[in-house]
Parts: C-alpha cells; structure tokens; sequence
C-alpha cells in the first residue's frame, strides 16, 4: 500500500488534500508541524511527503534537508506546498531536498501531476502507526526571564523607541534626517524587560544608549530576530553590550531557509568580512531557535506568524499590561500581488484569489485591535508593480490591512532607500486620506529614528 504524509498546520487545507489523496487510494497520515511530521515519516518510510513551508516547530525548508540526510528515506519523495510566489523559496526548496514545489491552493489536478509515478512505500515495517493528535495549544514558555532594575514608576510602562527604520541598506545623510537612515532596530520595554526587534544598523547606536543609561551596571537583553536578511542582522556587530563579559544576550528567532541564527550572524564575521569573529565577544551570547508560535519573556506574552517575504520570515505580536504591540517589518500583502500576477500572466484564477484573501484576513485576525501596529509600506502605488514579488508591500494595502484588523495607530515602516523625508512626508499624507475616506479610525504617522510611544496600564503607577 502506499502512504503519504500531510504536514500541514491550516485545518481547512489538511482536510481538502486528505479528502483527495483518500479518493485516490492513499493511505494518508496527518501531521499539525514539522516536528511531529518527522517523527511520522521515520516511523512509517511513506511513498511521499507532503510539506507545507511555513509551519511551526521545524519549517519545510529543515524538514526537507533532515529528511534528504537519512539514506533509509532516499526513496520518499518530498512535494513542497506553499503560499508564497516567490522563486527563490523554490529553489532553496528544490535545494534542500524536495522533488516538486506546489503553490497553493492545491487542487485535485496538481496532485495528480505530481503523484503518478509514487508507489507503494520503499520499506514496510509491517506497522499502521497512528496519525499524530492535534497540538494542544502552546503552553507558554518563559523564555529569558530577565531582571534589570528599571524605576519603580514603570513596571507597568510599555515603550518603543525606534533606533532603525529604513529596509534594504541604510541612507544617512541630509535628505532623511527627520526620518533616519538606519536599517531595522526597534527597542521595546516592558517591566524588566529590554527586548530589541532586530539588529540592523540602528542597533549600534542603541548599544550605545543602553550603555550610558546602566553606565557598567549588568545588561540582560532578549533581542528577537524576524529573519536573517542582512538588514535586520547588519548591525549585530557594532553592538557594544555584546562585548562586555558580564553582560547576558539571548538572540531568539525562527530557522532561516539555509540556516541558523548563528550561522548566520557568525558569516557576516568571518575573516573576510569583519575583523572580530562572533567567538571573540566577551559578553554572554546564547541563539535559541524558536520552535512554538507562541511564548513568555518574562511578563511580555509574544505570539509569531510567518509573514509573506522570501525565505522564512516572522511578524510579533507582544502583548503586555500597557497593550499590543505588532511588528512585521517584512511582508507583501496576498492579494494585490495574486491579483497583479494574474494580469501580468493573463490566467484569471478565482481559488487562487480566494486563497490570498484568505491569507490576508488571517494576517488582519492575528493584529487585531493592535494598540500599534508597525508595518512594512516600503511602496507607494506607483512603485509597486516595478517590485511585485520583492517581498514588500504597497502602502495603500498596508493602511487597508491596518484599518481591516481595527488596529488603533499604524507607524509606517521599512523606508524605500530612495524614500527622502519629503517621500515619507507625502506617504503619511496619502496614508491619512485613505484612512478619513474610509470613515475609520487610525492614527498613522511614519517610523522616525528617536521617536518614541508609551503605552500605559490603566493601574500603572503615578
């Protein structure tokens, strides 16, 4: 007989491919995440796997290369399915070790396509193994539970500052002064915790801030990566708390589509790039990788969700006594980049937008009523189509999206390196109309270096 394992985390799509694969005679086991998917296929040497991309606790890029390592396995066929269009998550797919690259959603045809040729399974145990239980909900974790003494007046204080705001490569110069030019670096405070979002360029200057503000009391810091695009890690280097032996720096992010966080970081330190090597920071520096969607850093509760951008790449949302916070930096909205591919190709494709509409409002459920909401609008409708797939939205959808979840202020986000103030100027402009035709409310403004927000619990102290 032949079996087939269904890694999938969405429910409704789990349920359509079972139903399909059943019909043509599959014997079909189901698995909510990469890790227990794994476990699933080692324990039955299926015919195939059937891997969605982005899904937590392992992602199908790791699942692909820790399949492809075990030689027992080389007879299984591996077909990566996804939501996203981008033609590098398909070759770094094809890469890692899948046979066919699915992009969603998946109909009967496509199955059929890829599957003709799959046979009974290359080695029977003799064993029916039970499909894996759904997860429970994640029982959040502390993760870093952090103590630096901060004034008794703001314990229930949440603030961010922005110490980057710019995507690509920094601009510093005299067009984006009242902007900033530094790459992606947000501080976020709550209680005793110090949480950095990103380590672009902007960090630097951040490093130093903190340094003078403790002034050699011990630093603890979580510092939380969306991903490891060189604009979100460029500044690691430059930040001066890393090298001071008494202090304690956890860096916490997802796998990439090639690699680790500190592969990554080590990388961009190596000889032929930098002079100092990850090995020689003084300062205590500890990489985990995320496995659940969902975990404590001290009283922070911080949720995650992959967001539309090549590679894997995460947007948080950090709730706190003061309120919510959502960052997602990096991420093109669904539908206008389904709705433009088609045209370009000339196949209208209605599941193909149902599918992307779907996409869209699942990412407007996990905003919410976000108390601020900093968001990728790196484009102005004009732009946009010169850059369809890039992985960055037009601002219009990004204010669509923001007025859609019933998030109270948006802060514009991830600047176009060709954006000067006066650009940013009149994207806010254009962002505020949207939102009074729209008859809604929301506070939008652009992301400035050194501004900063407070939110404050109803009970915090006076």
């Amino acid at each position: 007989m032949k079996s087939i394992v269904v890694i999938e985390d969405d429910p409704i799509t789990r349920a359509l491919l079972q139903q399909t694969l059943r019909r043509d005679g599959w014997r079909v086991l189901e698995a909510e995440d990469g890790e227990a998917g794994l476990s699933l296929v080692v324990e039955n040497r299926p015919a195939a796997v059937l891997c969605d991309l982005h899904i937590p606790r392992r992602n199908g890029f790791q699942v692909c290369r820790m399949l492809r390592a075990q030689p027992e396995l080389a007879g299984t066929k591996i077909i990566v399915t996804t939501g996203s269009r981008f033609g590098n998550d398909r070759l770094t797919a094809l890469a890692a070790g899948a046979d066919e690259y699915l992009v969603k959603p998946i109909l009967p045809a496509d199955l059929a396509r890829v599957l003709p040729n799959v046979g009974a399974d290359p080695v029977a145990n003799g064993q029916v193994a039970v499909p894996a239980a759904p997860n429970e909900p994640c029982e959040l974790k502390n993760v870093g539970l952090f103590k630096t003494a901060f004034p008794d007046d703001s314990d229930l204080r949440t603030t961010v500052r922005f110490w980057g705001v710019r995507g690509s490569l920094p601009t510093p110069g005299p067009t984006t002064v009242r902007t900033g030019g530094n790459t992606s670096c947000v501080e976020f405070r709550c209680g005793d915790q110090i949480i950095i979002l990103d380590a672009g360029t902007g960090i630097r200057a951040l490093g130093a801030s903190l340094a003078q503000e403790f002034k050699g009391r011990d630093l603890h810091i979580t510092i939380l990566i969306t991903h490891t695009h060189w604009d979100h890690i460029q500044g690691f280097p430059f930040f001066g708390p890393a090298y001071s032996p008494t202090n304690k720096l956890r860096i916490l992010g997802y796998e990439s589509a090639v690699g680790g966080l500190r592969t990554a970081l080590f990388e961009q330190m190596e000889t032929a790039y930098f002079p100092i090597s990850l090995s020689q920071m003084a300062g205590r520096v500890v990489f985990e990788e995320l496995e659940d969607m969902k975990f404590q850093i001290g009283p922070v509760a911080v949720q995650s969700v992959f967001s539309n951008h090549p590679g894997i790449c995460l947007a948080y949302r950090l709730t706190t006594p003061g309120g919510v916070v959502v960052y997602m930096c990096d991420h093109e909205v669904y539908l206008r980049q389904e709705r433009l591919t088609q045209e370009r190709a000339g196949k209208p494709n209605a599941a193909a937008l149902e599918f992307a509409r779907r996409e869209d409002e699942k990412l407007a459920r996990f905003i919410g009523a976000a108390d601020v909401l900093i968001c990728d609008s790196q484009y102005d409708e004009s732009e946009y189509p010169s850059r369809l797939g890039w992985g960055h939205t037009c601002m219009d959808d990004t204010v669509a999206l923001a007025l859609q979840a019933g998030a109270k202020r948006l802060c514009l986000f991830h600047h176009d390196p060709d954006h000067d103030d006066t650009k940013v100027d009149s994207m806010v402009e254009r962002a505020r109309l949207l939102v009074e035709e729209s008859g809604k409310t929301l506070e939008v403004d652009a992301a400035r270096e050194g501004q900063e927000i407070v939110l404050k619990a109803a009970t915090a102290k006076k």
